[in-house]
Order: structure tokens, then sequence, then C-alpha cells
């Protein structure tokens, strides 16, 4: 069941990364390919910032 849910979650495209700061980003996994370390900045312009929603806490 473990292994079914892993193969779901990557064939949905999305993935949390967290940056320095401590801030999560949910990015499409097609974006960050093409990026080998990206800046904070580069997460903000192509992802969603997770860290402000209050589901979160």
């Amino acid at each position: 069941m473990t292994n079914e849910m892993n193969n779901y979650k990557k064939d949905l495209g999305y993935k949390w990364v967290k940056a320095s700061s401590g801030n999560t980003y949910l990015c499409p996994v097609k974006s960050l390919q093409d990026m080998k370390n990206p800046s904070e900045d580069d997460l903000r312009s192509i992802c969603v910032d997770e860290s402000m929603d209050p589901q979160n806490s």
C-alpha cells in the first residue's frame, strides 16, 4: 500500500520544497527538474508558498 501511495504522489507532478528560510513551497516537478539548486526567488516565482496557509499550523 505504501509503495502504491508513493507512486501515486509522484504521478501528481508536485513536490514540497523547504527553502533555507524555512518557508515551504509546493512546486511543479517539471519546473524543478531544470534547476539544480533553485534560490528562494526562483521558488517564489514558480511555486505556491504554503508557509502562510492556516491549515499548516
